[in-house]
């Protein structure tokens, strides 16, 4: 039974990232803002820690440049609703949602993000990379993009504040990437999407 679930889960994975799905500032903030939380709390200054951050940063900021490049956004609009005019027809009101697609080119910069992440615990956090715990840790990752909640319910090593970092600042660059790469990403991502309509003021 545990097998079938893993495998439903990575089907699930892997399908999501071919398949549109709507823009959100709750969904592409949350990850950042909470990750980047947890790397203030953990990191602590050393010359050592300090270039290891400039190299994770810069790192990050390739990658998500790399996925953002390759996403593709496209504003969708849907009509759930209607209202009848004044001769009776069916006028839809429509909902328009911006939508992202990572695709095959999010994968890979996703996979190298694991990698990079399995070079740190080995090189730099001393652990024994079995083919278990790169499998594990492959699972892992997947189980936190498939339900966010999942990656704040393990406990982190005392320097775990490089991974921190590695997943805060790759999640804040690939959504500030797309913000910088579409219009239409950046006005949802930053809540300029509302429309309002002002009337004269009474005299």
């Amino acid at each position: 039974m545990t097998t079938i679930l893993i495998v439903l889960v990575l089907l699930h994975f892997f399908h999501e990232q071919f398949e549109f799905s709507s823009i959100n500032r709750l969904g592409y903030w949350i990850i950042p803002i909470l990750t980047g939380y947890e790397f203030l709390q953990s990191f602590s200054w050393s010359w050592l820690n300090a270039g290891l951050l400039v190299g994770i940063l810069g790192f990050a900021s390739l990658i998500s440049w790399y996925q953002a490049k390759h996403t593709k956004i496209r504003l969708e609009e849907t009509a759930t609703t209607y209202f009848r005019d004044d001769h009776q027809q069916e006028v839809p009101i429509y909902r328009k949602d911006v939508t992202a697609q990572g695709g095959r080119y999010y994968l890979y910069g996703w996979l190298v993000v694991i990698v990079v992440q399995l070079l740190i615990e080995a090189l730099y956090l001393h652990e024994n990379l079995t083919p278990h715990k790169v499998w594990e840790d492959f699972f892992e990752e997947v189980m936190a993009d498939v339900f966010s909640f999942y990656r704040f319910t393990r406990a982190g090593a005392p320097t775990s504040w490089i991974l921190w970092a590695l997943t805060a600042s790759t999640s804040l660059g690939y959504t500030l990437w797309l913000a910088k790469l579409s219009p239409a990403a950046r006005r949802t991502l930053f809540g300029q999407t509302k429309y309002r309509r002002v009337t004269d003021e009474e005299n």
